[in-house]
Parts: structure tokens; sequence; C-alpha cells
């Protein structure tokens, strides 16, 4: 079995071995994983040392190539994918290593201890950032200590429990203890519940018990008027037994966290009609998914992940609501940062629980249901990526490397329908193709048609380039449609939030395109929820799609003005009609959201083409 990862090139570079039973030309191998001749030897060595309980080995012959000679293929392919850990995989193992240190860890040191060089460290680290994102982490860096997960002890608790299994964070048999005492106190009060609630509840007392013992304590303020509530004694049970057993004192704000948890788990499972409950649940997600496809055209129906999320978080909201309780999420601005569009939408989820069940949420709740619908969207953008539709392809290197290239392009864009190769001298019969893009292994002009630069193998590195190159077209595509001159207001003066709106408003009701009632229903959408999503922007629309067109006017501030308690510099106001390229739009503005540097510069644009120009600057990073 092999025992150190390999990087994503040298798992690769493995593949490419188990594939080909012929020698590969060294300069084929380095064009391919864009490597140079020194990496190649090391790589090749580091795979040897792994190779040698297969009998088998990579070896050079002279004039010919790299072969792989020896060994049982079959079980070398299935190490060589044990060996290759995914981003995804190696960016838990990274989170288990930080989430608990007490101070900062360098990439060198994460590095050595995984066995991973510091190029795929580097994406594994992005794709760490992406799954704490829903939690409100983040990773802060200071020169010359390293790097540490920064954010609110709930959030990182939440994200244990999301990305951890118990084996991963928990040595064998630590805190035992929990599982008789809290399976005992329920059974004490005849409290049925299911295996995985019970579970989960467990699991988060076990965390809970690790956070403490290491010195991070949760903060949660202590209301009064729970002594005589039920779920509050069996939470005091449960932590009197822990302590006695454990021989330790928790904070009070702990038993405060605790109850938080239980009473929501307990007050929806305690319930008499549980069935009824759940069935109303999915009706409410029914009601839900119809809503946002009427309203924003947008259709989730076949999120699964998205639907059992939801229910996952709705049961026990339920559960708190019959009872009057909200918990305090310490990861709301974040939240309103990181997905404003999903955020409008969790507010039309809160509007149909309040129609069933006769109770408002507050914005802390609204946040919890928002990571569902957010990381749906995102899947869904990634399901509904653009693609070329006819590509042409110029290689100088010959016919067979560019058969090779056209196969590899074919592979890459499954969706084009026409994919045709051409001579460097055969321009007029590009034209008349008339492809969305070229690509071609030397430069050169060809009418107006875009042109991308690329190797005869196309590397990964093409495929990156490709990638910024696709979005930013993209966002030129969009800025094109939806924004204008006519309704950017590059210094708007305004000292309150209604007077902010007004004045927008009226800008597009100068266009024609927005209903007289324009600016009403925009008010009675603020008056659901605050549009200020943080850094320094609100993005007003109304309640309903009203506008003949979809159109963006834009807002720039002479002053910063307080709105609902958050400074906002910038208003966009989102005259919307239904229209599913509108749901990229918002998309994209929530992309703006997110970037706290350009929603900065966009602080000083003064005209529209400099407004533009920010916007593209950068633009697919």
């Amino acid at each position: 079995m092999i025992q150190v990862n390999l990087t994503e090139k040298e798992t690769n570079l493995l593949k490419l071995f188990l594939d080909n039973e012929q020698p590969l030309p060294v300069k084929q191998l380095m064009l391919s994983l864009n490597i140079s001749d020194k990496t190649l030897r090391s790589m090749v060595r580091k795979i040897n040392a792994l190779l040698g309980e297969f009998g088998a080995e990579i070896a050079l012959l002279r004039g010919s190539g790299y072969v792989l000679e020896g060994g049982d293929r079959p079980a070398i392919q299935r190490a060589a994918e044990e060996a290759g850990a995914s981003e995804q995989a190696l960016a838990v193992q990274v989170f288990r290593l930080m989430i608990d240190l007490p101070g900062y860890v360098t990439m060198e040191n994460i590095g050595e201890r995984f066995y991973i060089s510091k190029s795929k460290l580097n994406g594994v680290l992005g794709n760490m950032k992406e799954q704490m994102k829903p939690f409100g982490l983040e990773l802060k860096a200071k020169p010359h200590h390293g790097m540490k997960i920064a954010g609110e002890e709930l959030g990182k608790r939440l994200a244990i429990a999301s990305l951890l299994r118990e084996q991963q964070y928990l040595r064998p048999g630590e805190f035992q203890a929990v599982e008789p005492i809290v399976i005992g106190e329920f059974q004490a009060r005849s409290i049925r519940c299911s295996d995985i609630v019970l579970e989960n509840l467990i699991y988060h007392i076990k965390i809970m018990l690790r956070r403490c013992a290491i010195g991070h304590v949760i903060l949660l303020e202590r209301n009064g008027g729970y002594e005589d509530n039920p779920d509050f004694h069996l939470t005091d049970a449960i932590l009197g037994g822990l302590e006695r057993e454990l021989k330790l004192t928790l904070p009070a704000s702990e038993k405060m966290y605790l109850y938080s948890y239980l009473i929501g788990q307990i007050s929806s499972i305690k319930q008499d009609a549980l069935k009824d409950t759940r069935v109303k649940i999915e009706m409410i997600i029914d009601a839900f998914l119809q809503k946002i496809e009427q309203v924003y055209d947008v259709s989730l129906w076949d999120d699964s992940r998205l639907r059992s999320g939801l229910v996952f978080h709705l049961e026990p909201l339920i559960g708190r609501l019959h009872n009057d309780v909200h918990l305090k999420n310490p990861i709301l601005r974040e939240i309103k940062q990181q997905f404003p569009f999903a955020f409008n939408l969790a507010v039309l989820l809160a509007e149909e629980i309040q129609r069933i069940y006769q109770k408002k949420l507050i914005d802390d709740d609204i946040a919890y249901l928002t990571m569902h619908i957010g990381l749906a969207l995102e899947r869904d953008v990634q399901r509904g990526k653009i693609h070329f539709d006819r590509i042409a392809i110029v290689c100088t290197t010959g016919q067979g490397t560019a058969e090779l290239l056209k196969f590899k392009i074919e592979h890459t864009f499954p969706n084009a329908h026409y994919v045709k190769t051409f001579s460097l001298f055969n321009k007029e019969e590009v034209l008349k193709f008339a492809p969305d893009i070229v690509f071609s292994t030397v430069p050169v002009e060809i009418g107006g048609i875009p042109v991308e630069i690329i190797s005869p193998f196309f590397t990964d590195e093409d495929k990156a380039k490709l990638t910024v190159y696709q979005k930013r077209k993209e966002k030129e595509r969009l800025i094109g449609r939806y924004f204008s001159e006519d309704l950017f207001y590059g210094a708007l003066s305004a000292g309150t939030k209604q007077e902010a709106i007004h004045k927008m408003c009226s800008r597009i009701a100068e266009t024609g395109i927005t209903p007289p009632d324009f600016e009403e229903l925009c008010l009675i959408r603020e008056n659901l929820g605050s549009t200020a999503f943080g850094n320094l922007i609100a993005l007003v629309h109304p309640i309903e799609l009203c506008s003949a067109v979809t159109k963006v006017g834009v807002g720039i501030l002479k002053k910063q003005i307080d709105w609902a308690g958050v400074p906002v510099k910038v208003v966009f106001v989102i005259a919307q009609a239904k229209s599913s390229e509108a749901r990229d739009l918002l998309l994209l503005i929530q992309e703006i959201v997110h970037d706290s540097s350009l929603m900065i510069r966009l602080c000083e644009a003064e005209s529209f083409a400099e407004f533009k120009r920010i916007l593209l600057k950068d633009a697919g990073r």
C-alpha cells in the first residue's frame, strides 16, 4: 500500500505510464504536465521509491523515453488512486490540523506533514476556504508567523460537526462517557428520538468538551426565564453528569449553548404530530421552490442536497419557534455578505414558514437557511457554465498533434457541437466556419474572432487561462446588458436610506421600465429585512418582479449613510424582469459584494466609464 500522498501532477504522471505500455518521450511528458526536465526526474524518483513494493519501476530508455516496467498494473492503479488524494479530502485533513492549533502554522510545516508541494497546498487551502466560508471562517495570515483559522467559536464548532466525522476529530474512546449519560437522561424522561438526532447531539457535546478542554469557550449571554423549562432541566442533568464523571467544571455560557441546541432538537421531537410536522416542512419547501421559480426563474427542484439540508434545519427551527426561541447567529454579517442573493431567497422561505406557523423569523434564523440555499445556487451555476458551440483549432505541429489537440478540446468541451482543425494559412476557411473562439498554437489574427494561444498538448495552464477568458467575456456581456450610463448616479446626495431609495427609484422611473408603485414595492421588501449586506453596499429591489426589462441602477453616495446599522456608500437598485439571465446578474453582484478591495475602488467611481473599468479590471480572478 502506498503510504505517501502523491501530488496531483505526480498522480497524473503515474496514470500516464499506467495507460501506456510504450515509452513516453521526455519532451511530451514535460509539455503535457507543464514541468521542467529536472522536475520530471524528481517526480520519477519519488514514484519509483513508492513502486518498489510492487516490483515495478519507471525506467528511462535512451532515445525513447520513460516506460513503466514490471509489477501488477491493476494493483498499482488502485494504490495510485489512494495516494493521489483529492484536494477536497486533503482540505479536510488540513482543516483538522489547523482548527485546534493555538497559534499560527507555516505552509512549510503543513506541506511536510502531508507530503504535498507548495503549489498543491495552495489549491488545497483554496478548497478549504470554500468549505469554511458558510461558517464565517477564514484563513488569517501574519508575516513571519504563518496562518490560522479565524472566526467565531460557534462557527468553528458548526464547521467541525459538518466537515469532520467523529473518528476524524476525536481520539478513539475520547469522551466515551457522553453517550451513556445522554441516553440515560433521555430514557429517564421518556424522550424518544431518531438515532440520527441522538448521534448529532452526542457529537456536538463531545465537540463542546474538546473545545473547552483546549481553552475555546463559547460566549453566549444567559437570559432569564428558562429555569422552569423541562429542557433546561435536561441540560442541567446532562452537564451535571458529565462534570461528575469527567471531574471538570463547565462555564455557564456552555450550558446556554447546549440548551439552545437541545431545545430545537427536542421541542420538535416531542410534538405529538411529528409526522404532520414533517409533512408541513415538505409542503413549505415545495411552496418555496415554486415561488423562487415563479419570481426569479431559478429552478432548484432537482437538488436533493438542498432539500435534505433544509429538512435537517427546519425541524429544529420550527421546534424553537414554538417556544419563541431564536438562536443568535454569530456569522450573520458574513453570511449576508457571502450569499446576498441567497439571503433574498431565504426571505421568501421565511414567509412560507410564517404563513404556516404564524411565527416570524428574524435575520439570524434566515441566515442559517441561507447557507443551504447559497451552496445550492453555486452548484446550479457549476452545472450551467457557459460552453463554446463552435471551436476552431489552428495547429502548426503536424496533423497527428492537431488530432490529439482536437481530442483533448472535445473532451474538455463536450457540449461543443463543432470542433474543427485548420491550417495556419487557411484563415478564410476559419472565417467561413464562424467559430466562437480559435485555439492556436502560434499567435494569429483572424478577423475579430477571439484567439487563445495554447500549447500543442492543451495543458492545465491553458485550461486555467481559458477559464479567465470565459469569466471576463461573461462579465463584459452582463455589464453591457444590464448596466447603463443613464442609470448611473455618480454623486448621490442622501442622508437616509429612504432618501437614497427615493432618488434611485425616481431615476429608474424616468426610463419608463418600472410601474408607478416600484418604490413602494422596494420599501416593502426593505421592511422584511435590511438589504445592506456589508462591504458598504445595499442591494435594493422590489418584493416582486415588475420591470419591463432587467436593469441595474447604481448610486455612489457622496458620504456614507447609516442603513439599519450598517454603513453604506454604494446603492444598487435592481429592476428585474423574469429571466434566468437575471439570475446570473444577481450572482455577479454577489461576487462584487464579496470583494472588499473592489468595493472600496467602486466607492471612488465618479463616472460610468470609470465604474465599468473598475468592474472589468482583474475580471476572471
